[in-house]
């Protein structure tokens, strides 16, 4: 009974802070709209998909409370709804989006959750630029607290989860950012920045443990900087240094350990109205393991016609670990989107990627992930959009830990809602 009641007090923490969250921006934002323009505006949306399978693992791990093999596929409806925020005043230009979801399964009820979120960016430019001419300064707040691996309609790998797609385990996930830059000259500015990170799990897998599938609990601190050099109106280059320290333990509990990650890396980027190109290229050391890798990255983002955009990106980076193994691991990665607008009210978009993992000192063990997504987008009218979707996901690990396979599939179809604000709408991203 005890247990039962610190699982359910873990959950209900993080959604009260949420809570609390939402009437504090609830309360003060309508006063600043006094002195600034401040738009707020109400959304939410439906989804419901098929998914082939919820647990996001193989038959043979599977195991519920009575030793019993639950049922893999199931069909799952899931209701989001926030605010939307977009504030600007003469120094400050603010956009934020706080909201909160419900997923109810049709065969496995026990895997009926909560969600919370809450993200955005707030860009000081033009506060600074009274001080230092030319000067940027920007934060951006990512948070949540979920089960699933990404939240509302994203199936995108974001950065803090780095290509491990993992067991199902609710989790809570903040990044923190603050990028700048400051000009030295006409050519050359410094930019820098520093952004916080932080991941905990409960200590509880749904589904069952498994030997060898253990979770990390990890904190990290990045910073970086250099100086930028403006060859032309539409090239420049950067050298630039990056450090990530990072602290983990286990979601158990247990002993606290450290790891640090040491990147130093050139900086080639052209930009034209019509596509942006950026390739950056060096060295990362990794302690206390005591390797050096090469690390770098290629992205290209072009519009081939005025309905199309396209972006690629291909990296090589080391990054924390925080599945079947704790500590630093490198990842290569390559991804593709393209979006095509049809004409003013449809549209179609697709992606396609590929992770492999390599954990130290053993780089053989390996993990391994394809995804693919396509959507159909249509608006229904200016503030209603429906959707179709399809997702895939292929994982196959190849440790030390633990060795398996699994697929995931999904289908559905989604209806979002954007109202209108107190001003204009704000409309879909």
């Amino acid at each position: 009974m005890t247990l039962l009641w610190c699982c359910r007090r873990l959950k209900i923490r993080p959604l009260f802070r949420f809570a609390v969250t939402v009437v504090l921006i609830w309360g003060v934002l309508p006063s600043v709209s006094v002195y600034a323009e401040t738009n707020i505006v109400p959304w939410a949306d439906v989804r419901e998909r098929y998914d082939s399978n919820v647990w996001r693992r193989p038959k043979e791990l599977l195991r519920d409370a009575q030793g019993n093999v639950p049922q893999l596929h199931d069909f799952v409806t899931t209701v989001n709804g926030g605010l939307a925020l977009r504030h600007e005043s003469r120094d400050i230009e603010a956009d934020l989006k706080v909201g909160g979801n419900y997923s109810a399964f049709v065969n496995n009820s026990n895997l009926n959750y909560y969600g919370a979120l809450l993200n955005g960016t707030v860009g000081l430019d033009r506060w600074v630029d009274q001080y230092v001419r030319g000067a940027r300064l920007s934060v951006t707040e990512n948070l949540a607290y979920t089960p699933e691996q990404s939240y509302g309609r994203s199936v995108a790998v974001d950065d803090f989860e780095g290509g491990l797609l993992t067991f199902r385990r609710s989790r809570l996930l903040n990044t923190t950012a603050f990028t700048g830059s400051y000009p030295l000259s006409r050519d050359i500015s410094l930019e820098g920045g520093y952004t916080f990170g932080l991941r905990r799990q409960t200590r509880i897998t749904e589904g069952g443990d498994v030997t060898g599938a253990t979770f990390f609990n990890t904190m990290t601190h990045t910073w970086f900087g250099g100086p930028r050099y403006q060859l032309t109106r539409n090239d420049s280059i950067a050298a630039l240094y990056q450090q990530t320290f990072f602290t983990q333990e286990r979601s158990e509990g247990g002993r606290t350990f450290s790891s640090n990650l040491i990147t130093l890396e050139g900086d080639y980027t052209k930009v034209f109205p019509e596509w942006r190109f950026t390739v950056r290229g060096g060295v990362t050391f990794v302690e206390p393991v005591g390797r050096t890798l090469p690390s770098g990255s290629i992205s290209v983002t072009t519009a081939p016609e005025r309905d199309t955009v396209i972006n690629l990106t291909l990296a090589r980076a080391a990054r924390p670990s925080f599945f079947l193994q704790g500590g630093a691991r490198i990842n290569n990665s390559v991804r593709a989107t393209i979006r095509h607008r049809i004409y003013e009210r449809l549209s179609v978009s697709g992606s396609g990627g590929y992770s492999l993992s390599q954990f130290f000192p053993n780089t053989d063990s390996q993990f391994q992930i394809f995804t693919g997504a396509s959507r159909l987008q249509y608006m229904l009218t200016r503030n209603i959009r429906g959707e179709l979707f399809y997702t895939f996901e292929h994982i196959n690990s190849d440790t030390t830990a633990l060795e398996y396979q699994v697929s995931r599939h999904q289908v559905g179809f989604m209806l979002s809602v954007m109202l209108e604000s107190l001003g204009e709408s704000l409309g879909f991203d």
